[in-house]
């Protein structure tokens, strides 16, 4: 008896053991190489993918001057068998379970980047939020390789800058699935942001002498930590577009100033900033703190109407006006009006005749309202869109003049 009770022990202590084995297929973290960010650059008919991973040591401090990310890049025929090459260039399992930014270069974009959407669903350890970004005249690459003071892992600051919509007005922020909706839509087109590379004039083609003697000029790529070694930083990464889709496939570049335009129309902002010239000598800074955008849709006479009432503030004011008097704050605000109004119907030109995209959603709200009539155009949208005549209703109310009153300086 005793006998089979210290059998029967052993056997259970051997359960035990067993069950503390580990997690099978599971990889140790430090063993892990975990992707920030993804590069794409679509040259001829390959993909180029470069991926940014973090360097423990050097976010630890362990580990000297060193970058606390460096990267490797791979290239093939797909996305898949290029991104799967980069296992071959290092000893870490790559994760991209905690990947913040995709950049795509613009040919990858003209192409259509419908097949970066195709990989990034069907891998089920990205995760949604990821920021989609497009590289302006710059590689993909490029991009995700500046250093700057502000942070420097640069996929987390291309996140960031690419999430702070509601501080700038002029910056487009979707997830992965928005962005799948859009592209497989036809009642909005998609807008991404847009980065590119400035470079401080005073670093440009600095003098490098080569390991031959020879002198010669170079320009900085901001990938080295002397980038944030300046109080002025040499090379900087600028978010001053916004790219625009039709369905997959870039068409062109909206400014930062027609991107709030854009913002106000679609409803994301409800704040928008103008300058206006009064009498060639004299400007007025508004700050709109009260937007408010009513889109309505009549498919059967090809019309769609945006109504807009905006709330204005005088932020800085050069004009000998008093603005104690009324009479003078109607005048402020017919001005005002009429300046708004005249951005925002070229604004709504160039969208329809330069661009022919339908980034506003007049589709959508049509999808809603004229389903009927909808589904009869839905498939010739695109080419109904350029044509359709946009009214424009615009409302303007000074809510207020500041501290001072109608004093100028």
């Amino acid at each position: 008896m005793r006998i089979k009770k210290l059998l029967l022990g052993s056997l259970l202590m051997i359960a035990c053991l067993l069950t503390l084995s580990g997690c099978l297929e599971r990889v140790e973290i430090n063993k892990m190489g975990i992707v920030a960010g993804l590069a794409i650059d679509k040259n001829e008919d390959h993909y180029v993918v470069t991926a940014q991973i973090l360097n423990p040591a050097a976010i630890s401090g362990k580990s000297g001057n060193s970058l606390p990310v460096y990267s490797l890049k791979a290239e093939g025929r797909s996305i898949h068998e290029a991104y799967k090459k980069l296992d071959q260039l290092t000893s870490t399992a790559l994760s991209l379970s905690h990947l913040n930014v995709m950049v795509i270069n613009e040919e990858f974009a003209e192409a259509g980047f419908a097949p970066l959407l195709n990989f990034s669903l069907r891998r089920t350890d990205i995760r949604p939020d990821i920021s989609f970004v497009v590289a302006k005249e710059a590689s993909a690459s490029e991009i995700l390789s500046v250093v700057t003071a502000l942070d420097m892992i640069p996929a987390a600051q291309l996140d960031v800058l690419s999430k702070v919509p509601s501080y700038t007005q002029r910056l487009s922020s979707y997830n992965l699935y928005e962005v799948v909706d859009m592209v497989n839509g036809n009642s909005i087109n998609v807008v991404l942001n847009a980065v590119s590379i400035h470079r401080e004039e005073a670093h440009l083609n600095e003098e490098t002498q080569g390991e031959d003697g020879e002198k010669g000029k170079t320009e900085k790529n901001g990938s080295t930590v002397d980038n944030i070694h300046d109080i002025t930083v040499p090379v900087q990464l600028r978010f001053e577009h916004l790219a625009v889709f039709q369905n997959d496939k870039l068409v062109g570049f909206i400014d930062d100033y027609e991107a709030q335009l854009y913002n106000i129309v679609t409803g994301v902002h409800k704040r928008y900033d103008m300058v206006t010239q009064i009498e060639e000598e004299y400007y007025t800074s508004v700050g709109f703190t009260e937007v408010k955008t009513k889109l309505t849709t009549d498919l059967a006479q090809n019309e769609a109407t945006i109504k807009i009432n905006l709330g204005a503030i005088i932020i800085e004011n050069t004009y000998p006006i008093d603005f104690t008097n009324t009479e003078n704050l109607k005048v402020m605000s017919e001005h005002l009006k009429e300046h708004f109004e005249t951005d925002m119907n070229d604004f709504i030109e160039k969208v329809q005749t330069e661009l022919k995209s339908d980034i506003f959603g007049i589709g959508g709200k049509a999808y809603y309202h004229e389903n009927k009539l909808w589904k009869e155009k839905e498939g010739y949208w695109s080419d109904i869109f350029p044509e359709l005549t946009i009214h424009l209703e615009v409302e303007v109310e000074i809510n207020s003049v500041g501290e001072i009153g109608n004093v100028t300086l």
